[in-house]
């Protein structure tokens, strides 16, 4: 863990124990070497950019992906049985290993599903320890391609209110004076471009329902929300640690905060609160 994360810990206690375990996961996919998957055809890709087709819709890069990180996701569940977890994941990772290893087809479709935006209606168990997983694998099979699309599209040809990679919604953002504003995916862990102002979750424009919640007690975070949907942005306002800020984890605190005073949470999430 590092620096920067322990001392966000230290200052906020109650995150312990998921930090914890996020770590457990990194530490377990960063060990596994995925199978490699080839490049999509950049130009398909880019054509379908433009009509705003997220990476893993375009191309067949989504069935390949499936099938590479299904196998990673068996491995890494295997390999998170040997850390020391709470109870309750160390039985949850137990019964998602017995479901993955049931048939050679499970630990594809378990990809699927999630990637498709399930499990929720799939008959397999401990579906928030899936979500998890399963993503974790999909980065890490992907790493080498997300690498190469970051570098070859263009953030001004995009602006919308989801994720380039995988279309999920931002449960995140980072704004600072003088830097368009920054949209973040908690799934595939991509960053984009949106303009400074305005909804993502509905795009409404107008100022007047559009609103700033500050937070006393968090001077680095502020809540963008709107009037028009009831959703909100956590906003990281500084430049540093953005692989802590805006991993959704390190601000759960934040979600918490939100639903007391009422606000909806529209980004995608991998926790429930």
């Amino acid at each position: 863990m590092s620096s920067a994360q322990e001392q966000w810990i230290e200052s906020h206690p109650y995150l312990r124990n998921v930090a914890d375990f996020q770590q457990s996961v990194t530490e377990v996919f960063l060990g596994l070497a995925p199978r490699p998957i080839s490049a999509p055809d950049w130009k398909l890709v880019f054509e379908s950019y433009g009509d705003g087709a997220p990476l893993l819709e375009s191309a067949g890069l989504g069935v390949a992906c499936s099938s590479a990180a299904g196998e990673l996701l068996l491995a890494g569940n295997a390999e998170l049985l040997k850390h020391t977890l709470p109870d309750p994941v160390m039985a949850s990772a137990g019964s998602l290993l017995e479901y993955l290893g049931a048939s050679e087809k499970n630990p594809t479709t378990a990809i699927e599903w999630v990637r498709n935006g399930g499990p929720e209606c799939a008959p397999a168990p401990t579906a928030g320890l899936l979500r998890v997983l399963a993503w974790a694998a999909i980065r890490r099979t992907l790493s080498t391609v997300l690498k190469s699309y970051a570098e070859l599209r263009k953030d001004d040809d995009w602006l919308r209110g989801y994720c380039p990679v995988c279309g999920a919604l931002p449960p995140l953002a980072q704004v600072l004076h003088d830097s368009p504003r920054m949209l973040a995916c908690c799934y595939c862990r991509s960053t984009w471009h949106f303009r400074r102002i305005g909804c993502p979750f509905c795009e409404n424009d107008d100022q007047d329902q559009l609103s700033v919640f500050t937070i006393e007690q968090e001077p680095l975070f502020r809540l963008d929300t709107c009037r028009e949907c009831n959703g909100y942005l956590k906003t990281y306002l500084g430049d540093s640690d953005l692989e802590l800020h805006l991993s959704d984890w390190s601000s759960l605190h934040l979600d918490v905060l939100a639903r007391e005073h009422k606000l909806e949470r529209k980004g995608a999430s991998l926790f429930e609160i």
